[in-house]
């Protein structure tokens, strides 16, 4: 389908939206600033005590501004004082934890504390978002796309132009802002985002609290874990955002969420405000079954591989587990998502059920001559598009899992790519040492090479070199790795051993000799390690070019079949996928029955912490301190009435990555927790939800609370924060 049909079907999609509506059922991560229109009934039927207005307005102060976006939607966070505190998962700030981490200072093992705002630790790059206020764009962005049409691009393009002509229209001084499609261009809004840049680390847990259970207990119930960390926000003088300086004071923000330690029981009411990343439930079968049967399955098995190599030295020395903490939890978890996400959605037969609803839509269209006018054979187009580029997805993920995402040193070597675009556009072969391309490499890699070991990368990267060789489609195999292969007769060790030995970006020392003296077209051209990740960049997109008309008219046909699902719900508000703008879900505390004979309760204990214990173990270990304070049995205030000290619940709340860190709220609009995980029997739920087993695992407050003040001692943290009986 050409660029004209594709915009003309989305101006089509726009004008099909209905002014009344039900709502379906109460799944769905639904958009913050409709929840008045669209959820309030629903959400005062389940217990909800504040008015609409209380919890969203652009007007007064509300729940929706003590709610943050990190890092443009990473993850979510809440503010929790006047002085600019704001809390989130310890998992979400795993990657700043690492990173401030060495032996000497192993905040990671020992946690962190600041006692003062002097001690607190700048996060360069660290971002915190409030969202101001959305708008309704839809009929300018219609308007805009149809000046587009005469242009021949591929949709993603001219989608990027029309989000930047809209922003640009609208922008306001002291805003960012940034336009969002909802159900594939059904609504198009514009938000308002005030982003702060001055972020500093404030606490952290030991991971032995904060991860406990680690990979194990990972996306599964009941959990433990106190999984909190602590930031604050600093603005200038007038509280408006403003580059790092000393001179920064903490913000007060609009709104701050007071802390509750009256304890849930089930059947309470909770609700979540976060900024969930990404869901796909509206994709058709055929991309179902690719995904479950193609995609995941080769992102596993390289992961499976990758994991198991820095697993075993990790578990050797203590250094190269501070280096590696973060790579592997980054690698872990979406690993063991996928594992669960092919399970459960063969369990729940959502390919099935998705060619039910295929058939059900092609019978609809069928059954009036203006609709097969306008959706034709809509369902068989589809098939006919996923089975044409079907026989080279795993080759586009072992690209991106084993090149891309594989070894330190070709992510590394990725980086050569501006050297060459740099002397292409100057005209020359030698680049000063003080160029900007050669400043920036610097300053990326003293962070690199703290958290690089040599011989743990040389054996990932045999390991991922294999594996790319051996599932790489035959069309789109690079033949300098081919010949790099033959010429060690299939010997990845020693092809290795070549590639580090006489590659400049394998030591610190060599390289920044190298760039000392000015980074040179000759040993560019020659470094092995981009001779490798060059060839198989090129081959990749040749594959892109290859697979971009069908891939386009994939999504065209998306478009469209998103505009037949709601044309045939019409009166039904569907909830839009997430795409990192702020939702809310709504619903109560309680347990579940995954199978026959076992039931879970809706809350854990710290009881689990005592059952799990085994010394020296990496995911189950406790520091000594840790496990002190637990046989010592001091819950204080945060005790339940029936005496125990409860770390975690569970909710029915829809939520997705992104959320890990939302404050989960009572009915009274107050704090009892914090989303980080979700249940084994939710996996599918990206593509499919499924009320029975879906749920959300959250960390009591309580928890939260008893570890800063009974195992810290952060008095100084404690007396910021409005705690409520």
């Amino acid at each position: 389908m050409k660029t004209t049909t594709f915009i003309k079907s989305i101006i089509a999609t726009l004008l099909i939206v209905s002014s009344t509506f039900t709502v379906k059922a109460d799944e769905g991560m639904w958009l913050i600033h409709l929840m008045a229109q669209t959820n309030y009934e629903a959400m005062k039927a389940k217990g909800v005590e504040l008015s609409a207005e209380e919890i969203y307005s652009e007007t007064v102060p509300s729940l929706k501004d003590a709610i943050v976006a990190l890092d443009f939607g990473s993850c979510t966070g809440s503010m929790i004082s006047k002085n600019g505190l704001m809390i989130t998962n310890h998992h979400c700030a795993y990657d700043d934890i690492q990173k401030l981490s060495s032996l000497e200072h192993d905040y990671l093992k020992n946690g962190f504390w600041s006692k003062n705002q002097g001690e607190e630790i700048r996060i360069p790059g660290k971002t915190v978002m409030f969202l101001d206020r959305v708008i309704d764009v839809t009929d300018e962005y219609r308007e805009v796309l149809k000046s587009f049409e005469k242009d021949d691009e591929t949709a993603p393009y001219t989608s990027r132009r029309a989000n930047s002509v809209i922003e640009k229209k609208y922008a306001k001084k002291g805003y960012e802002t940034s336009c969002a499609a909802m159900l594939r261009g059904n609504k198009y809004y514009l938000f308002y985002y005030k982003v702060y840049e001055d972020v500093r680390l404030v606490a952290a847990p030991p991971t032995c609290f904060g991860a406990f259970g680690k990979d194990t207990d990972n996306w599964s119930w009941p959990q433990h874990k106190g999984d909190f960390a602590m930031y604050r926000v600093y603005g200038d003088k007038d509280g408006n955002p403003a580059k790092y300086s000393p001179d920064n004071q903490p913000i007060t923000p609009k709104y701050v969420l007071p802390v509750s330690v009256a304890g849930i029981k089930e059947g309470d009411y909770a609700m979540v405000l976060g900024y969930p990343g990404s869901t796909a439930r509206y994709t058709p079968s055929f991309g179902v079954s690719e995904k479950i049967n193609i995609t995941n399955p080769a992102m596993i098995k390289v992961r499976d591989t990758k994991l198991a190599i820095l697993r075993e030295a990790m578990n050797a020395d203590e250094k190269i587990n501070i280096q590696y903490a973060s790579k592997y939890f980054m690698n872990s978890n979406y690993w063991k998502y996928a594992i669960g996400e092919c399970e459960y959605t063969k369990k729940y037969n959502v390919v099935g059920l998705k060619t039910a609803e295929e058939a059900k839509l092609t019978a609809w269209i069928n059954a009036d001559p203006a609709r097969k006018a306008k959706y034709g054979d809509l369902v068989e187009e589809l098939r006919a598009c996923y089975a044409f580029s079907a026989p080279y997805m795993a080759t586009a993920i072992y690209h991106r899992e084993a090149i891309i995402n594989g070894a330190d040193l070709t992510r590394l070597a990725m980086r050569f790519k501006g050297f060459e675009s740099a002397m292409e556009k100057q005209g020359c072969c030698v680049l000063h040492k003080d160029c900007a391309q050669c400043k920036n490499l610097r300053h990326f890699c003293e962070q690199y090479f703290k958290d690089y070991d040599e011989q743990v990368d040389r054996k990932v990267f045999a390991a991922m070199i294999e594996l790319y060789v051996n599932n790489i489609d035959p069309k789109f195999f690079p033949e300098e790795i081919g010949n790099l292969v033959k010429k060690f007769k299939g010997d990845y060790q020693k092809l290795t051993d070549y590639v580090y030995k006489n590659s400049v970006l394998t030591t610190k020392d060599r390289l920044f000799a190298w760039l000392d003296k000015g980074v040179d077209q000759k040993t560019i051209d020659k470094d092995p390690a981009y001779l490798i990740t060059k060839s198989a960049q090129t081959k990749n997109y040749e594959l892109r070019d290859y697979l971009k008309d069908n891939n386009q008219k994939i999504g065209a046909l998306r478009t469209l079949y998103m505009e037949a699902l709601v044309e045939m719900n019409k009166g039904t508000v569907l909830p839009p996928d997430a795409n990192s703008t702020m939702r809310i879900t709504y619903g109560t505390v309680g347990g579940y029955s995954p199978k026959d004979g076992v039931t879970y309760h809706c809350r854990s204990s710290i009881d689990g912490y005592k059952e799990k214990y085994v010394k020296n173990d990496p995911e189950f270990d406790l520091n000594p301190d840790c496990l002190a304070a637990i046989q010592k049995g001091d819950w204080g205030r945060y005790a339940d009435k029936d005496g125990k000290l409860y770390t975690g619940f569970a909710t029915d709340l829809d939520i997705t990555g992104g959320n890990s860190g939302s404050p989960v709220i009572n009915a009274k609009g107050e704090l009892i927790g914090l989303a980080y995980d979700g249940n084994w029997e939710s996996m599918a739920g990206d593509l499919y939800y499924n009320p029975k087993y879906n749920k959300c695992v959250c960390v009591d407050i309580r928890f939260v609370l008893w570890i800063i003040d009974k195992y810290a001692g952060a008095s100084n943290l404690l007396n910021e924060i409005s705690i409520v009986e």
